[in-house]
C-alpha cells in the first residue's frame, strides 16, 4: 500500500462518522415542541398573581387553584420548542381526572378533556417565540360530572384535588418523548392539631379479584391518620374493574422543640396480589403553627380577622359588638392601636357557639382618642386563627348622633403577615 492511500476500513469509518454527524444535525435541526413532565409547567392561577396556590379544603372555607364549583378556573401550560427550526400549527390538549392510585397515569382515556388549543406557532430554540404560555378556561362547575363513568361512577363533587395532563400533538415532531406534561394539584398547607381530609380513588384494573394493600410512607409516626372506604389498609379486597373512594384523614402533631414549618412528602402506593402497581400518588404537606389555612376567600362573610376603628374625641364613644355565628367555641383577641400604628392594649375573651361579645371602648382605658381595633378569633385550645367572626361598631357623637357600620372582614392571607404585630401585644 502506498503512503497516503486510505484503506477500505478507514473510508468506511469516515463515512460512518459523516453519516452520524449528518443524522445528529438533522435531528437537532428538526422541530421539537415539548413540555416538562412533573415540573410545574402545568398550573392553575385564578387570582392572576402568577403563583399557583394549591387546592384547598372547601369544607374549611378555603378557595384553591383550581376550585370546584366554578366555571372560570384559569389553567396554564408552558410549551417550548427545543429544535432549531420552527414548529408551526402545534396542537395542545388539556385534560384532568380526580386524584387516584393505580389508574389515572396509566391511560390518557381516564382523563376528561378540558380544552384543545390549535395553531400554536413556536419559533426556533433560543428565539423570542420559542416558548409560549397557553391559557384555557377550566370548567369545574358541574359537580355531577363523571366523565361518562370512567371514574368508577364517582363525580367531580366527590373530590377536592385533581390531576392534569397536558399533551402535545405535532406530526413533524423529532422527539415525542417530551410531549406529556403531568402534574398533581395536591400540595397541602395545614396546621398542627387540625385534621385534614384527602379523597382519592383506588382501583383494580385487572380481570381477577385482588388482595390489596395501601402502602403509606413519609407520614411521621406521631401524625395520626385513618382511612375511610376500606376496613384495613394493609389488607382489603378489590373486585375486577372495581373503583373505591378512599378518604385519608391525618392530624399533624407538633413535637417539643420542633423546627417550624415542618414539610413532609407523603407517598401512597397500591399493591395488588403482592405486586406494587405503577401510578402511586405523592403530595407534600406543610404544617406551621402560625400559618393557619382555614380562611375564607377574599370578600367572604366569615373571617378569623375583622377590623374597625374607635373614636373618643370630644366626648364620643365607640361600642363594638362581636358575634360568633358558628357552632364551635372560640377565643378572641381584641387588639387596639392608635392612629399612628402604636400598639395600645389587648383584651382576651371567649365566645361560645352563637355568642355575642360587647365592648365599650371607654372601659378599656386606652391612652389614645382615635385608633384602630383588630379582632382575631382563635381555636379553643391552640393559638391558631380560626374562621368564625362577624361584627358591628357603633360611634356615639354628641352632635351627630349615632353611626353604625360593620367590622370589616379581612382575608386570612393578610392576617398571616399582620398577626406578628398583633402577637406583640396579645401574647
Amino acid at each position: 500500500m502506498k503512503l497516503g492511500t486510505p484503506r477500505k476500513e478507514v473510508i468506511m469509518f469516515l463515512t460512518f462518522i459523516l453519516l452520524t454527524f449528518l443524522s445528529v444535525s438533522m435531528v437537532r435541526a428538526a422541530p421539537d415542541p415539548a413540555i416538562r413532565d412533573w415540573m410545574g409547567d402545568a398550573y392553575a392561577d385564578n387570582d392572576g398573581d402568577g403563583i399557583h396556590n394549591e387546592s384547598a379544603d372547601p369544607s374549611a372555607g378555603q378557595v384553591g387553584e383550581p376550585s370546584k364549583g366554578i366555571a372560570n378556573n384559569r389553567l396554564f401550560a408552558k410549551i417550548k420548542n427545543l429544535g432549531t427550526t420552527a414548529a408551526n400549527n402545534v396542537t395542545v390538549k388539556f385534560a384532568y381526572a380526580p386524584f387516584g392510585v393505580s389508574w389515572a397515569w396509566n391511560d390518557y382515556s381516564d382523563f376528561k378533556l378540558i380544552a384543545t388549543v390549535t395553531g400554536v406557532n413556536l419559533g426556533p430554540a433560543g428565539s423570542a417565540d420559542a416558548e409560549k404560555l397557553l391559557e384555557v378556561q377550566w370548567d369545574l362547575s358541574n359537580l355531577s360530572e363523571n366523565n361518562g363513568g370512567a371514574w368508577g361512577g364517582y363525580t367531580v363533587g366527590d373530590f377536592d384535588h385533581f390531576c392534569v395532563w397536558v399533551k402535545i400533538e405535532y406530526p413533524g415532531d423529532s422527539n415525542t418523548g417530551n410531549n406529556d406534561g403531568r402534574d398533581n394539584f395536591t400540595n397541602i398547607n395545614t396546621v398542627f392539631g387540625k385534621s385534614y381530609k384527602l379523597k382519592f380513588l383506588v382501583s383494580n384494573p385487572g380481570k381477577e379479584v385482588s388482595n390489596s394493600e395501601l402502602i403509606i410512607t413519609g407520614l411521621p409516626e406521631n401524625w395520626k391518620f385513618k382511612l375511610e372506604g376500606i376496613d384495613n389498609h394493609k389488607r382489603f379486597v378489590l373486585k375486577p374493574r372495581e373503583f373505591r373512594l378512599v378518604t385519608l384523614t391525618f392530624i399533624p402533631t407538633m413535637q417539643p422543640n420542633a423546627v417550624l414549618p415542618i414539610k413532609k412528602d407523603l407517598n401512597i402506593a397500591l399493591k395488588l396480589n403482592d405486586k406494587v402497581i405503577a401510578g402511586g400518588i405523592s403530595f407534600t404537606v406543610t404544617a406551621d403553627k402560625e400559618k393557619a389555612s382555614y380562611f375564607p376567600p377574599a370578600g367572604g362573610i366569615l373571617s378569623p380577622y375583622i377590623t374597625g376603628t374607635f373614636d373618643q374625641r370630644a366626648g364620643a364613644k365607640t361600642i363594638l359588638q362581636v358575634i360568633n355565628p358558628t357552632a364551635k367555641n372560640l377565643r378572641v383577641m381584641v387588639a387596639f392601636f392608635d392612629d399612628n400604628e402604636k400598639p395600645l392594649k389587648c383584651i382576651h375573651d371567649k365566645l361560645s357557639p352563637n355568642d355575642l361579645l360587647e365592648i365599650d371602648v371607654r372601659k378599656a382605658d386606652l391612652p389614645a382618642k382615635l385608633g384602630v381595633v383588630k379582632i382575631v378569633s382563635l381555636n379553643e385550645k391552640e393559638d391558631i386563627p380560626e374562621t368564625g367572626l362577624v361584627g358591628y361598631q357603633r360611634h356615639f357623637f354628641s352632635r351627630m348622633g349615632v353611626t353604625e357600620t360593620i367590622l370589616q372582614s379581612i382575608p386570612g392571607e393578610i392576617l398571616n403577615d399582620d398577626l406578628k404585630y398583633i402577637w406583640k401585644i396579645c401574647k
